[in-house]
């Protein structure tokens, strides 16, 4: 068999964009053990233009569940310097 050149352009463009990806998610990762998520495993980060949950405490919001006794899910809302925006964190524990 032999590989349209269509179907290895989009492998190539894959792997540059993975590599990007992986390093983002580290500088972000970085970023959220620095700010108290080092004990818990952070799974996503994004923009949103409203915070869900409860307010905790200047301005930052929390949405966590629980899936068992000891174990559960959240996402935490920081609002972005100058802007309405919130920049959240993923998490599970």
């Amino acid at each position: 068999m032999k590989v349209p050149k269509e179907i290895a352009e989009k492998a190539e463009r894959y792997e540059q964009l993975k590599s990007e990806v992986d390093k983002l998610y580290e500088e972000l990762e970085e970023f959220a053990n620095e700010n108290g998520f080092e004990d818990v495993y952070v799974n996503g980060f994004g923009i949103s233009q409203e915070p869900n949950g409860e307010e905790q405490n200047d301005g930052e919001y929390c949405d966590q569940w629980m899936r068992g006794e000891d174990s559960g899910d959240g996402i935490y809302y920081y609002q972005i310097e100058g802007s309405t925006q919130y920049f959240w964190v993923a998490y599970s524990f």
